[in-house]
C-alpha cells in the first residue's frame, strides 16, 4: 500500500488515538531514558483533560498525521506561563509539549513538517520564545530539535537517592 501522508489539525474524535501514541511516546521513553515516567499516565483523566483542552482551546495546538486515514503521528504543545525564572524579561512562551512519529514512518520528514507548522502558528500566535524538553540521552531528538533552530538554554541535573 502507497504511503499517503497528510497533516492537519486535530480534532476531539483524534483523541484516542492521540492518547493510544502519547502512550507509546512513555513507553519508548521509560524503555530507553527515564524509568521514573509511568507509561499508563497516558490514559489518566488529567491526561485526557489536558489534551482535549489542547485541541479545544485558543491556545492550543495539536496536528496529527495521517496515512491513509489512520493517524500515525502528532505534535501537541501551545502557548505556556511566563517562565518560572523570574528575573528573566516578560515574554510570550509557547512550549512543544511532545511529538511522536510512528517508528515505520520516522525519516520521512514528517516531524520537521509538525514543527515548522507550529512555530509558524507561534509567529501568528506572538510568541516571543518556544521551549522544548528532551531526554539527556535521546540523542536523535536533541539533534533533530537543534538542526531546526532551537539552542540548548538548560541543562537540569538529577540524583535519584538510595532509600
Amino acid at each position: 500500500m502507497k504511503n499517503n501522508f497528510e497533516i492537519r489539525k486535530a480534532n476531539i474524535k483524534d483523541l484516542e488515538h492521540i492518547l493510544r501514541l502519547y502512550h507509546e511516546l512513555l513507553k519508548e521513553e521509560f524503555k530507553k531514558f527515564d524509568k521514573s515516567l509511568n507509561p499508563n499516565w497516558a490514559y489518566s483523566k488529567l491526561t485526557k483533560k489536558y489534551f482535549q483542552e489542547r485541541i479545544t482551546k485558543k491556545n492550543g495546538f495539536i496536528e496529527v498525521v495521517e496515512n491513509n486515514k489512520k493517524i500515525i503521528g502528532y505534535l501537541c504543545g501551545g502557548i505556556s506561563e511566563q517562565s518560572f525564572y523570574l528575573y528573566r524579561q516578560k515574554a510570550k512562551y509557547a512550549r512543544l509539549d511532545e511529538m511522536l512519529i510512528d517508528k515505520k514512518f520516522r525519516g520521512k520528514n514528517l516531524g520537521t513538517k509538525l514543527v515548522k507548522d507550529f512555530v509558524k502558528w507561534c509567529e501568528k500566535n506572538k510568541v516571543d520564545y518556544i521551549s522544548v524538553t528532551a531526554s539527556v540521552g535521546n540523542k536523535k531528538s536533541l539533534n533533530f530539535y537543534r538542526k531546526l533552530g532551537f539552542k540548548d538554554y538548560d541543562l537540569t541535573l538529577e540524583m535519584k537517592m538510595k532509600k
